[in-house]
């Protein structure tokens, strides 16, 4: 007797791109730490990881017990191999390639690395070295007449990351006077000052795990020095007493290296991946019967302002006299997208009579999704509201939105005789189109990662456009001469008239209204970081040329 059992088709999807990381390093049998660590941080936030294992060692989260290194000859064709498919400009016009992230080296690895780092610079291919030197269990990964060719290495590259035992083995290396002890923030500040000097390269973080504690300190804290280009910052964080810290080093360095793959500058990357690294240590139950591994699963943080508690100013100094939805609308970035949005070609063809009704009723289809996907975002919305009085707010908006997709999808069916449940099957256009997937898998992205201000801000384009859209729209529609351009029928127009006045109706206006407010009333009296609000800023634009996608894929087919 067998069975077949039929799986659900794969629907159509926005499709997604992926920067690529290059990791060379060692492999870790115990899985918590090097490549297998560096991958499974690099997926974590949601980056591609390519590898060329320079070593494969026998380990567990109590020690190494042996070292087994690859071939040159293997190590150069796998690097070619890697750089022909994803780093090359003459193999593919965009190169994914964006960065080199260096782990446990070999000599023979540090000579390949060599051979190929003109080509790396010459392509902006980022070089991130975390000079692994010293297991956390104490087994040391390089051998001492590696260090010249590693100060090569380091040398012009773009961000280093030792932690401070391994930046006192590497200020010996270039002679860098040092007592081995640093007793205050000042003197940590300035051994990092000095140290980059002499490294030559771009960025160094010096990772405060290994530091002593400061006297006078009445809590442990942690304090990881930052050397960008000569500017120092450094990120004071809470003491978390672990021993379960394997691999915390390779995978602090692939977080980094993500965010560099991203495009985040460097300044924001560290707390972010630092901030990964913290809840990654502090989020497992213990595995091993050594220094256990980190819960690399847990989902990093994309916001600068969740993770930062300083740095922040009264959101009104921000303001001005504006609310907050009129400054994002008016800000530099935003204001012609926004233009381009609501005095969309989609409204001047409608208002005309010279969009085709075939192309509306694309657009409606469309819609009815996207209002489904837009009900579930105020319903994610909620479960993060910081109040019940919100929570209740989004249950409402939620209702209304349901009924308004209700009378949607009645209209379909009597005036078009369009049926989801009946039709879903045989009419293409009752699935997702490219634009309103990618508009709806934004959202959702944006639900996984925003809290309740973030989300609102992202759902804030669809309400209040269509306020400003419904605006134009009918001035446009007053001096039309009334022709029926290409409609077929007198009722086909009314259907226009009808779609414009919604927008610019009493009870839109209303709503329009108290959306303002409500975004307004969770800023009040608040204090934000500049960066913080550049990153509300960037997501308003990015949902308004969402917006802009959306109708320019229904007027794309109007003949």
């Amino acid at each position: 007797m067998s069975d077949t059992v039929k799986l659900r088709p794969v629907g159509a999807a926005a499709h997604t791109q992926l920067p690529v990381v290059l990791v060379v390093a060692g492999s870790d049998s115990s899985g918590g730490a090097g490549i297998e660590a560096d991958l499974k941080t690099l997926s974590a936030h949601k980056v591609y990881g390519a590898t060329c294992i320079a070593a494969i060692t026998v380990q567990n989260t109590q020690g190494v017990r042996s070292i087994v290194e690859t071939s040159g000859a293997t190590i150069r064709g796998i690097l070619d191999a890697v750089m022909d498919d994803f780093g090359r400009k003459d193999v593919a016009a965009k190169s994914p390639l964006r960065a080199i992230k260096t782990g446990m080296l070999t000599p023979a690895a540090l000579e390949e690395l060599a051979n190929i780092r003109d080509e790396v610079d010459s392509l902006g291919i980022k070089l991130v070295v975390d000079p692994v030197m010293v297991s956390t269990s104490g087994a040391r990964l390089m051998s001492e007449d590696s260090m010249a060719s590693y100060l090569r290495l380091i040398s012009g590259s773009f961000l280093v990351t030792p932690n401070y035992l391994e930046a006192l083995e590497l200020a010996k290396a270039v002679n860098l006077k040092t007592d081995g002890s640093i007793n205050s923030i000042e003197e940590g500040k300035r051994f990092v000052l000095e140290l980059r000097n002499a490294l030559k390269c771009d960025n160094l973080l010096v990772k405060g795990g290994h530091i002593p504690g400061f006297s006078g300190e009445s809590e442990r804290r942690i304090y990881d020095f930052l050397n960008q280009n000569g500017k120092l910052t450094v990120f004071e964080s809470h003491y978390i007493d672990t021993k379960d810290n394997h691999g915390s080093g390779c995978t602090l360095a692939s977080a980094l290296s993500a965010h560099i793959a991203l495009n985040r500058p460097v300044e924001e990357a560290v707390p972010l991946a630092l901030d990964y690294i913290h809840h990654a240590m502090s989020n497992f139950e213990k595995l091993g019967r050594g220094n256990g591994p980190l819960n690399h699963t847990v989902v990093p943080c994309e916001s600068i302002d969740r993770v930062l508690t300083s740095s922040k100013v009264p959101v009104a100094e921000i303001l001005g006299d504006k609310t907050l939805f009129e400054y994002l609308k008016s800000h530099p970035k935003v204001r012609d997208g926004w233009k381009r949005y609501t005095e969309h070609p989609f409204l001047k063809l409608l208002a005309t009579n010279q969009l085709e009704f075939s192309r509306f009723l694309y657009y409606l289809k469309q819609d009815y999704y996207y209002l489904a996907n837009y009900a579930q975002m105020h319903g994610l919305a909620a479960g993060v509201a910081p109040s019940y009085k919100q929570t209740k707010a989004q249950a409402d908006i939620i209702g209304s939105v349901v009924e308004e997709i209700e009378r949607h999808k009645q209209k379909l069916c009597d005036k078009y005789h369009i049926d989801y449940e009946r039709d879903s099957d045989l009419d293409i256009e009752l699935h997702p189109g490219p634009a309103c997937l990618a508009y709806c898998d934004y959202l959702i992205k944006v639900s996984r990662h925003e809290d309740f201000l973030g989300i609102k801000v992202a759902l804030a384009p669809c309400l209040h456009g269509y306020y400003e859209a419904g605006i134009y729209g009918n001035q446009v529609r007053e001096n039309h001469d009334g022709s029926l351009g290409v409609l077929s029928s007198t009722a086909e127009s009314e259907i226009y008239d009808n779609w414009l006045s919604d927008y610019n109706s009493e009870w839109y206006f209303s709503a329009h209204k108290e959306g303002m407010d409500a975004i307004d009333a969770l800023v009040k009296n608040q204090t934000i970081s500049v960066t913080r609000m550049d990153e509300l800023v960037k997501m308003f634009s990015d949902v308004v040329e969402l917006e802009i996608g959306f109708w320019d894929e229904v007027i794309k087919e109007n003949k």
